[in-house]
């Protein structure tokens, strides 16, 4: 029997998640049974990434964290936290 590195419904932070690539990564990962939270730089475009997967996958398995500036050092530190 083959066991992840990462637990199940362990939290897994994709970025750039309105992405076609990130958008497929966390496609797979919440059918996997993670959870998924995807960063964005303006939470507008983020909308149909939600509106697409909450329903699919229902409350508490994905959200978007707003990261306006990615250069800015430290930027991704709350995102992952989940603050």
């Amino acid at each position: 029997i083959m066991s992840n590195a990462i637990p199940k419904d362990s939290i897994v932070l994709v970025t750039g998640i309105t992405g076609y690539i990130a958008s497929h990564v966390a496609d797979q990962l919440l059918i996997a049974g993670y959870r998924v939270r995807g960063t964005v730089r303006d939470s507008n475009k983020a909308k149909w990434v939600e509106e697409y997967f909450i329903p699919k996958y229902g409350l508490g398995r994905f959200e978007t964290v707003v990261v306006p500036d990615m250069s800015v050092e430290g930027a991704y530190d709350s995102a992952i936290k989940g603050e």
